[in-house]
This record gives structure tokens, C-alpha cells and sequence, in this order.
């Protein structure tokens, strides 16, 4: 079997190319240069008609998406332990992921990436402001979920867990208070001393605290 992940430094890309490594599936990587604009070639958009990044390639077939392909680490190779194993704690796990994927990461979109959302300058500052507001208080309720837990879903590592320092590294990037915040902080400093998460954190050439 041969299995290719496409990502970008930095990017929530991070979060699959943390649990395949932690998974010990054989796998390769291409960096996927977006300042460049390399997404946005007829050769990436084949495999990725949307131009983002993660994309994972099996044997040939393509899977897009961060939460399809931590979904698929995590349920294809339970030897690997980074998925429950009770249907309801997975179901649990499916509903951050998506939480993730679907709210987290958009409000932090409108702070970074505003003329995504609206057009004309004065729009694009009010969509920034409201976004830095709104990603600030993500950071809060994580924060929160994580007291009393060593990783987001409680005492084991997940697929999850990588999201924490793409969200994280994102807020310092962008000037978002997170190192104040002591539950997140601790578990993002758990996560990055795992030997194979700081493998990919020296792999992709990023620091999380800026």
C-alpha cells in the first residue's frame, strides 16, 4: 500500500501529517508550496478540485478533508490507538473534529483571510475584527474542555489532539492571547513532546509559538 500526503507547513494540514506519523503507517509527503500558488495548478487540482490542503492519496484513491482523513487513520488502524474504542466516545470524537473543522476553523479564516467573506476594505476590517473576537473565545472554550483532561478527549491521544497546535500556533501567528491560557497551554506542550508530533513539528520547519 502506498500512502501520500499533500500538506503545507503550518497549515491544518498539521493535524493529519501528526497522526500519521503517530499511527506508524508507512507513508510519504509533498510539500505543497501555497505562497507560491502551487494549490491552484492544474496538477494539484486534480487531486483536489478546491485547492486546500490536507489531501491524502491511497493506492491511487484520493480522500480530502481533515476530519475524513483523521476519521480514516483513526477507525482504519485502531493498533495505532488514537481512536476510542466504545462507539460512543468515537461518535464523541467525530463531533469535535467537526466542531474543529466546521467553527473553529472558519472564525479563524475571517481573522486572516477576510476578502474570502466580503469585498471593499472597511467590510473586510469589520469581518477581521468580529473573527479575532470570535477565535479568541474558541481558545477560551478549549481551554476550558481541556481542565481536568490531558488531551481534548480525555486521558488518551487521539487524532484530535493535533488540531490543538494548528489552532494554537494560528493564534500566536496572529497576535490571539492563548499563552495565558494554562489548560491549553499544558496540553499543547504535552503533545509537542511526544517524539513522533515533534518529529513533524521539525519536519515541517514550524514553531508554535509564533
Amino acid at each position: 500500500m502506498t500512502t501520500k500526503l499533500y500538506y503545507s507547513p503550518g497549515a491544518c494540514s498539521l493535524a493529519s501529517h501528526i497522526a500519521l506519523e503517530e499511527s506508524g503507517i508507512p507513508y510519504e509527503t509533498h510539500r505543497v508550496n501555497t505562497a507560491a500558488g502551487e494549490q491552484r495548478q492544474p496538477e494539484y487540482l486534480k487531486l483536489n478540485p478546491r485547492g486546500r490542503v490536507p489531501t491524502l492519496v491511497v493506492d491511487g484513491k484520493v480522500l480530502t478533508e481533515n476530519m475524513a482523513i483523521l476519521t480514516y487513520i483513526g477507525g482504519g488502524y485502531p493498533q495505532a490507538g488514537l481512536w476510542p474504542k466504545t462507539t460512543w466516545e468515537q461518535a464523541q470524537t467525530v463531533s469535535m473534529l467537526a466542531w474543529f473543522a466546521d467553527t473553529v476553523h472558519p472564525s479563524f479564516s475571517h481573522l486572516f483571510r477576510p476578502e474570502r467573506w466580503v469585498d471593499g476594505e472597511d467590510h473586510q476590517a469589520a469581518v477581521k475584527e468580529k473573527g479575532r473576537s470570535t477565535y479568541e473565545g474558541y481558545m477560551r472554550e478549549i481551554d476550558g474542555i481541556l481542565q481536568g483532561r490531558k488531551y481534548i478527549m480525555g486521558n488518551q491521544f487521539t487524532v484530535a489532539d493535533g488540531y490543538l497546535l494548528v489552532f494554537y500556533r494560528w493564534a500566536n501567528r496572529t497576535g490571539v492571547p492563548v499563552k495565558g491560557l494554562a489548560n491549553y497551554t499544558r496540553a499543547v506542550e504535552t503533545i509537542a513532546a511526544r517524539p513522533k508530533v515533534a518529529k513533524v513539528i521539525a519536519d515541517e520547519g514550524i514553531m508554535l509559538d509564533r
